[in-house]
């Protein structure tokens, strides 16, 4: 009895690991983004302005 208990586990571990994997990942990216922010605002109220934007002359692509 204790092995079919056992087995249900495991069928819904494997059942619900893509879904939790996709949650655990939009947490993640939503962490990174979160801290990015917060050191954009950082660099922002520190009077830090340079290197943002583009400077003149500069093109993205290849060069």
């Amino acid at each position: 009895m204790e092995l079919t208990g056992i087995g249900v586990v495991v069928f819904l571990v494997l059942l619900f690991a893509p879904a939790l994997s996709s949650v655990l990942k939009s947490i993640a990216f939503r962490n990174r983004a979160a801290g990015r922010a917060s050191l954009i605002r950082a660099k922002g109220e520190s009077g830090d302005r340079e290197g943002r934007g583009r400077r003149r002359g500069e093109r993205g692509g290849r060069g």
